[in-house]
């Protein structure tokens, strides 16, 4: 009732007026809306009347009456409509009321309810009689027409009537022209189908509680409601509204079946839809309570309103300690991004969607870093309800990114100062080759999209090397080695030969097919020049200290056989002599051994190149 702004509508005097009774009701004439005194009055019917139908609160015989009056203003809504009719009641009392009927219409000019004011009319004097004893006394005007003006006006009805005989099939009697609309076939149909012209159309699954549901009305002499679908002529299916009530003889036999069916198709299908609205709004609440994300929603001037437990987990503030505070509130700290600020100041300002990764500050005075995504609320006819807003704490994601860009920046740095070019070949996508500026340096080739890597190299490789990296670069694609690598010779465009030392490894997937190969190349021509160099000097010097320790040391040999022969015969006379001969042979051998020595020493270094 909240959606008719009863306030607005009615003035206020008149909605707790005692006097007058005043309720609304929609097209078909279900409460929409009663004042306390109506509601006081038919306390004894239920006590919400809301929802239930006009004609639980009108004498049986006057809701003809009144959905023709009803006709009427709906078909004329600039115009007011009276109506006079007796009330339902618990006793004998047959109080009259006189009721204002005026249509209430949307912005297209549509109605879409009825408003009613009434006021008791009955005179006070005590009823000892019947009804008919009363119209009889007061002279009550009867309404009177012939069968042609009465079936006129029972046909202006929005709904069907009906009358039914009250045998075995309760066959058609009388049904009003509006069955057509209701179901696609013309009365005449029916009328040749008394028996069962109606109650085919039932949907097969409620055939048997509307059976039931009338059997039970006739059972008890009470009035019989009920909601069912029926199978229109086009296929499709609808939902009615079916209130009725049995008519007996004065012998208690059933004579007829009197009542009325509304199309509530409409009304079932927005029930539908509500139902699953709820349900869909339960869901996103269980899913916003639950989550762990943060999770924030504001009014249209940017107050927060609400928050859920993933937002206070974060950011250390609840609910309660966030009133006052706007989206945003948490962006003002030294560290911001001003740039990033006066976006989301536009997209607010705009109304509409932003996401952005905020440095965001929390109750503790620290920070996070935020993503945040929010989406504008509006509701069903455009207007602006405020933003919800979702926020992922993404800190951890920019430690480690942040690592990353340090750790690339050393990596960097070191391959750029040893000039150490870096390669990879994504076998995903048709053996693609990917080189940095380095490598096309050290190939001597400028860093060119137009030119392939992989020509490149292949141009350029020494054919006497080819073989052998080809080799290498099978092995590593069909995953027999994890890692290698090699020293081979590229000839540049100058003529000259350039030695490459490569270093590879292998990237696989989870089910260890080899994806990716990622590896290093370095311009190592001048390391192995020296090597060589080296190797020329050291075989120099190997065969000098060859000739040194053996080439030398056969005639000191010599000398040394001679000097004891001389000092065993005794024919050297000065002993001085013989012995400084002695000691200076000696002395002799002992360095040439010193040389032998070292030159095996080298020969193990040598051999170690």
């Amino acid at each position: 009732m909240n959606t008719l702004q009863v306030d607005h509508l009615l003035p206020h005097q008149l909605l707790h007026s005692r006097i007058f009774s005043v309720v609304i009701t929609d097209l078909s004439g279900g409460y929409l809306y009663v004042n306390p005194l109506f509601q006081e009055k038919f306390s004894f019917i239920s006590p919400n009347l809301l929802g239930r139908h006009f004609s639980e609160t009108v004498f049986a015989k006057d809701v003809m009456l009144c959905n023709a009056t009803a006709k009427a203003c709906i078909k004329d809504p600039d115009q007011s409509f009276g109506v006079t009719v007796r009330k339902a009641t618990d006793a004998v009392d047959y109080n009259w009321t006189q009721w204002e009927l005026t249509c209430l219409r949307n912005e297209k000019g549509e109605a879409y309810a009825i408003t009613c004011v009434g006021h008791d009319v009955t005179k006070k004097d005590p009823y000892n009689s019947s009804l008919d004893d009363y119209e009889r006394v007061h002279g009550l005007p009867a309404i009177k027409m012939n069968d042609e003006q009465f079936i006129s006006l029972v046909n202006h009805i929005p709904g069907v009537i009906y009358r039914n005989i009250g045998d075995e099939d309760f066959s058609i009697l009388f049904i009003s022209n509006e069955i057509e609309n209701l179901t696609g076939y013309q009365a005449v149909h029916f009328y040749s189908n008394k028996k069962n012209g109606y109650s085919s159309l039932i949907y097969e699954e409620d055939k048997a509680l509307v059976k039931a549901a009338i059997q039970e009305a006739i059972n008890k002499k009470e009035q019989y409601a009920m909601e069912y679908r029926i199978l229109h002529k086009d296929g499709n299916l609808k939902w009615v509204f079916e209130r009725g009530q049995a008519v007996f003889e004065d012998d208690n036999k059933l004579s007829f079946l009197d009542g009325c069916i509304f199309d509530i198709t409409e009304k079932k299908q927005f029930e539908t839809a509500l139902a699953n609205s709820q349900d869909e709004v339960k869901r996103l609440a269980l899913v916003a309570h639950s989550t762990t994300n943060s999770v924030m929603i504001t009014d249209a001037d940017e107050n927060i309103i609400w928050v859920n437990q993933g937002f206070t987990r974060i950011s250390g503030y609840t609910l309660d300690e966030l009133k006052g505070k706007k989206i945003g509130y948490s962006l003002e700290g030294p560290e911001i991004d001003i740039e990033a600020k006066n976006r989301l100041r536009y997209a607010i300002d705009n109304k509409l969607p932003f996401k952005e990764e905020f440095l965001s500050y929390i109750k503790n005075g620290g920070h996070v870093w935020l993503e945040v995504d929010s989406q504008p609320l509006f509701d069903e006819n455009g207007k602006h309800l405020g933003f919800m807003t979702i926020e992922n704490d993404i800190t951890r994601r920019k430690q480690a990114q942040q690592q990353q860009e340090e750790l690339l920046q050393r990596l960097t740095l070191a391959t750029d100062s040893a000039k150490i070019g870096i390669w990879e070949i994504d076998l995903k996508h048709n053996n693609k080759v990917i080189w940095d500026d380095t490598m096309f340096d050290i190939y001597g080739y400028a860093n060119n999209p137009q030119v392939e890597p992989y020509k490149i190299w292949k141009k350029l490789m020494h054919p006497d090397d080819m073989q052998m990296m080809l080799e290498i670069i099978t092995e590593l694609v069909e995953g027999k080695k994890d890692m290698d690598s090699a020293l081979y010779r590229i000839i540049t465009t100058n003529g000259m030969v350039r030695f490459i030392e490569s270093h590879a490894i292998v990237k696989k997937a989870e089910n260890g097919k080899v994806i990716r190969l990622i590896g290093t190349n370095r311009n190592v021509t001048d390391d192995v020049l020296v090597q060589e160099k080296l190797k020329s000097q050291n075989k120099a010097l190997r065969d000098i200290a060859f000739i040194q320790s053996h080439e030398v040391r056969r005639p000191l040999a010599n000398i040394l056989g001679v000097i004891e022969v001389l000092n065993n015969n005794n024919t050297v006379s000065n002993k001085d002599i013989l012995d400084h001969l002695i000691q200076s042979a000696n002395e002799l051998d002992t360095q040439i051994r010193s040389i032998v020595q070292k030159t095996n020493s080298l020969d193990g270094l040598i051999g170690g190149f």
